[in-house]
Order: C-alpha cells, then sequence, then structure tokens
C-alpha cells in the first residue's frame, strides 16, 4: 500500500525540481502541477482511506511542497485564535496586523458542504475577507470564498501558485517577497 507522500514524491523526483523551479520563474508552475497531481491521481486507487480526503491530502502536500522550493514565506498546520488553520501566508502574525495581506488556504478533506461552509465561517473569523481564503475542493462548490478545484473538468488548482504570486506581487511587507524565483 503505497502513502500519499510516497507517490507525490515519486511524480516530483519524475518531474525534477530545478524544471519545477524554472516553470514556476517563468509562470507556468500550471505545467509542473498539472502534470504531477495528474501522476499522481493515477496512483491514488491504492491510497486507504476516502476519495476527497486523499485528494485533499494531495493538493496540500503538493502546495507545501511549491511553497518550500519557490521559498514562499509560509506557516503550515497552526491555529490562530482557537481557528485551525492549513497554510497561512505569510503567517498568523500578517494575518493578525494585515489581514489584508494574508492569505488562508484551506484544504477540506471532505465533501461535506454544511462542514466545508461551517470552517470556511471559522476562518472568516479571523480573515473577514473573503477573497483571501483560498480553498482547494475537489469539485466547484459555492461557497464565500476563492475556491479552486481538482476536478479533471475545471482543475483550477494548477493556477494557485501562479494566483499567489501575483498576490504578493504589490505587497509592501518584505515577507511577502518571494525569494528564489
Amino acid at each position: 500500500m503505497l502513502e500519499i507522500k510516497d507517490i507525490l514524491y515519486q511524480a516530483i523526483s519524475e518531474y525534477q525540481e530545478k524544471r519545477i523551479l524554472s516553470d514556476i520563474a517563468q509562470g507556468e508552475s500550471t505545467d509542473a502541477i498539472s502534470t504531477i497531481f495528474r501522476h499522481c491521481l493515477s496512483h491514488l486507487d491504492g491510497v486507504e482511506g476516502n476519495r476527497q480526503s486523499a485528494l485533499g491530502t494531495l493538493a496540500e502536500g503538493l502546495t507545501h511542497y511549491l511553497l518550500t522550493i519557490a521559498m514562499i514565506p509560509s506557516q503550515r498546520k497552526t491555529s490562530f485564535q482557537s481557528v485551525d488553520i492549513d497554510i497561512a501566508i505569510p503567517d498568523s502574525r500578517a494575518l493578525s496586523t494585515n489581514p489584508e495581506d494574508a492569505v488562508i488556504m484551506y484544504f477540506p478533506k471532505t465533501g461535506e458542504l454544511k462542514a466545508i461552509k461551517e470552517n470556511i465561517d471559522r476562518l472568516k473569523k479571523i480573515q473577514p475577507k473573503s477573497d483571501n481564503i483560498w480553498v482547494v475542493a475537489d469539485g466547484p462548490i459555492q461557497v464565500d470564498a476563492k475556491v479552486y478545484t481538482l476536478d479533471k473538468e475545471q482543475f483550477s488548482f494548477a493556477k494557485i501558485i501562479n494566483d499567489l504570486i501575483s498576490f504578493t506581487a504589490g505587497k509592501k511587507q518584505s515577507k511577502l517577497k518571494i525569494f528564489r524565483i
């Protein structure tokens, strides 16, 4: 039985880190993300657990990796004002002082819309700007947040790094500068 991280790192290894960085630097991260994610999808059937949880875990793992190699400041798996955050960019300190300059990413591990909306409502308590709450869901959903989808027909998740680079480009805080690319 393969684990998601093993599947992900095999796909990353085959794509090659230098190529991923080059794609990100040239504004073509959508190609890298699409290729790596598709490669992983073909192996997800061998993973234990429900498919939505596996997709969310895969997307979150790939996002963590991309943020790390691009040296985009982020804080992972943290809690702020008793609200759990999957990823905060640049961090929870920026979220408290300048929420308009911070993004919260949420990777639902369920397809239950009610549970997803409840969690988004909790996130809105710490990030009042709905456009700065980015949800990565297995398919299109109607919520008061920016949604990236993982389904084959509307695979908008591939744009997440380019969108993040665009978001951070005009920010004054030095923590929002992207160092490696």
